[in-house]
């Protein structure tokens, strides 16, 4: 008899409600929170962070500018994942009017205590999907700990003094349930994150068509894609 799992009892909601409020800062960046996702955000949280953990038991900490990367989002063995992947496909299309959602690659990213991004820009794809799982715990030292920017140049988003020269970076207001979409192509980044519990955000990068599988320098550090390479879904 095969091991016994506990069966999520979570009701699956609309992809895109009726009536949800989207802001549309600037062309191409939409951002929105969905208010139904607190029992997936448990579930996906409970999935990551014992992944996270041992993983980070196994590799050891290589650098703090690195979170724990959990790949391949529709390859989890819970119905968060694949609701929350759907989900994020649907915002892809809506937003970008693209027919088609094809993802190029996804992944979780775990922020123990230290952690943070350096500003960066997506490969390989043309609209990026990023979604807050959990925000982890406020700093008293610092506010401005684990906080998601945009600072790119090209924005006028971030050029606000003179509309030439980049003056300040754009920070959402991205709760947990909260969805950005955004040009892969502008520049990205989040600051050291100092709590305690795990700050954990999902992202994606997506196209209309679908690109050559990655190879040589493009694939290193990712693991093959359990649909691709016939290996089995990763579960807890």
């Amino acid at each position: 008899m095969g091991k016994s799992r506990k069966v999520s009892k979570v009701k699956t909601p609309e992809l895109l409600p009726k009536g949800q409020f989207v802001l549309t800062p600037e062309r191409g960046i939409a951002e929105t929170t969905f208010p139904d996702m607190a029992e997936m955000n448990k579930e996906l949280e409970e999935f990551l962070v014992p992944l996270a953990k041992a993983r980070l038991e196994e590799l050891g900490k290589q650098s703090a500018s690195k979170s724990v990367k959990i790949h391949h989002v529709d390859a989890w063995d819970i119905p968060a994942a694949r609701f929350i992947d759907k989900r994020a496909k649907a915002m892809f299309k809506e937003i970008s009017g693209f027919k088609n959602a094809v993802v190029d690659l996804s992944w979780a990213s775990v922020y123990f205590n230290g952690d943070y991004i350096l500003p960066h820009a997506h490969s390989r794809s043309q609209g990026s999907v990023v979604y807050m799982v959990s925000l982890g715990d406020d700093s008293d030292d610092d506010p401005m700990s684990g906080k998601f920017m945009i600072s790119d140049p090209r924005l006028q988003l971030c050029c606000q003094d003179d509309g030439k020269y980049m003056s300040n970076n754009y920070m959402p207001d991205l709760k947990e349930g909260s969805m950005i979409v955004f040009p892969a192509s502008i520049v990205h980044m989040v600051t050291p994150y100092m709590g305690d519990r795990p700050r954990i955000t999902l992202a994606w990068n997506i196209n209309e068509k679908a690109l050559p599988l990655r190879k040589g320098q493009e694939a290193y550090g990712i693991p093959p894609h359990p649909g691709k390479a016939g290996v089995k879904r990763l579960t807890a």
